[in-house]
Order: structure tokens, then sequence, then C-alpha cells
């Protein structure tokens, strides 16, 4: 699995703990089959997304959300170096 495709901070569906970055319960589980949560993608994404609204007044709402997919995925690029 892509580190932009992991959890960004990950639980199991019960609630479970995360234990050294996997999601355990009663044993090591997949991150795919057994963890929920936000990809990195998805909340860098978000965190973008939170800055632009900030200072970008009138801009459409689809190019906001564009700029800010583009820029998690050049923060995800830049962490894999």
């Amino acid at each position: 699995m892509k580190n932009s495709d992991m959890p960004a901070m990950p639980v199991t569906a019960d609630g479970g703990e995360v234990l050294s970055g996997k999601c355990m319960e009663n044993g090591p589980l997949t991150y795919q089959r057994d963890c929920i949560g936000l990809t990195k993608r998805e909340h860098f994404a978000g965190l973008a997304m939170q800055g632009f609204l900030t200072c970008v007044s009138h801009s459409p709402k689809d190019h906001i959300a564009a700029e800010a997919v583009a820029m998690a995925d050049a923060l995800l690029e830049e962490l894999e170096k």
C-alpha cells in the first residue's frame, strides 16, 4: 500500500488501539481491511483547503479543491524523498 493511501490517524472499526503504527486487536491487522479513517492524502488535502479558504475570496470551489489535492500530492511526493 502506498504511503498516501495509509490512514492518517488509524483506528480500528471498533475503536481498537493503534500500536507501533499498525491497527491492533488481538494481534496485527491490516491497514486496508481493518483500519478506518481518512487517508494521509485526504487529510493533507483538507488541511491545504482550510489554508486556501482563509485567503482566497471568490475562487470557484472546484478550483480550490483541485489546488488542495495538488498540494497534498506535492507534499506526499516530497515526503517520499
